[in-house]
């Protein structure tokens, strides 16, 4: 939750928010507003602080990999939440590889269902799921996506179903 709201506050403000995002992490308001224990703890702390600068770091590549992934739909138009939510579930599905699949992909749509809109959780399943697969072995892969080239493009059945545009 943390991560993702620094994530959103990050594209918000852009790369300034980098001299920021130590004292968001800790900003009592916020950590209230998440329902987090204060002081938060430090793994805690370390924790989103990992996932916010690496999914920063990689948006290209992501933005890149989800623009092939869900055709007809420009990342731009996504919903901010689910672009961060997907990026974040990027980010620990291919470059963490520390929990299991389907425990990164259940996250990110329990953040989806808690700060998304109605169609989130839906959307936001179809896409990881559909990279997941494509990055399975076997799977056709033309690039990595944590060196910023372009990754795996899921075959055109595999598309997730889109929201409605945001206006």
């Amino acid at each position: 939750m943390l991560a993702l709201q620094a994530l959103c506050v990050y594209e918000a403000v852009g790369d300034a928010f980098a001299a920021d995002l130590n004292d968001f992490l800790r900003d009592g308001l916020v950590l209230e507003d998440l329902e987090i224990e204060q002081p938060p703890p430090a793994e805690l702390l370390a924790f989103a602080r990992t996932l916010v600068d690496g999914a920063w770091a990689r948006r290209p590549g992501y933005d890149d990999l989800l623009s092939r992934t869900v055709t007809h739909w420009r990342i731009g138009r996504m919903p901010p939440v689910d672009r961060n939510v997907l990026r974040l579930g990027l980010f620990e599905l291919l470059d963490q590889r520390e929990a299991a699949p389907a425990i990164i992909i259940n996250e990110a749509v329990e953040l989806a269902r808690r700060f998304g809109d109605k169609d989130s959780p839906a959307f936001v399943n179809g896409v990881l799921d559909a990279i997941r697969r494509a990055c399975e072995p076997g799977a056709p892969q033309a690039g990595t996506p944590a060196t910023g080239e372009a990754g795996p493009a899921p075959a055109a059945d595999t598309e997730a179903p889109r929201p409605a545009p945001a206006e």
